[in-house]
């Protein structure tokens, strides 16, 4: 791999484990502030039942998808960590800065996280069958979902194009 290439896959690497890290830091808050909301929304409309269910999706949000997300935004860092550290350690070597990115491996590693997190909402998604109400509550999680996928889409196309570029 020429520099130039190298400098454009280090760029490209850099700034998408930058772009997912922004992702989750900005899911995390919003889906705690989404379960705020939802509680005040489940307080003023359902009951029975349906409370009951909202319950356990509540707390599937919170013990699993809350935890999913925080447990992915540790392991992002921690890559982001050890990519600039190689990135730094062996600038003067360039083939060995092309041996470690393929190992880290970091957007593969990225989108098999965010497939984990997909599946919880996907198992979130499930109680929406319990209800209109409830459907209309768990609206939020269908959208992240969205984003999500389209995240996934977006790290894969552009590392395919700096790859097929070079």
């Amino acid at each position: 791999m020429k520099k130039s290439e190298m400098l454009t896959a280090i760029l490209v690497q850099d700034r998408l484990i930058r772009l997912n890290l922004s992702l989750l830091e900005g899911l995390l808050s919003e889906i705690k502030a989404d379960i705020e909301e939802s509680k005040i929304l489940a307080d003023a409309c359902l009951d029975g039942k349906e409370m009951e269910t909202y319950q356990k999706a509540v707390l599937l949000i919170e013990g699993n998808l809350l935890l999913k997300i925080s447990e992915m935004l540790e392991h992002v860092y921690d890559l982001y960590e050890i990519f600039n550290f190689d990135i730094t350690f062996l600038a003067s070597v360039p083939e060995e800065i092309e041996r470690e990115i393929e190992r880290l491996d970091a957007l593969n590693s990225i989108n098999t996280k965010l497939e984990l997190i997909l599946s919880v909402i996907d198992e979130l998604l499930l109680f929406e069958g319990e209800s209109e109400k409830l459907k209309a509550i768990l609206t939020p999680f269908r959208v992240y979902r969205e984003v999500i996928e389209h995240s996934i889409s977006f790290n894969k196309k552009v590392w395919d194009l700096v790859f097929q570029s070079s």
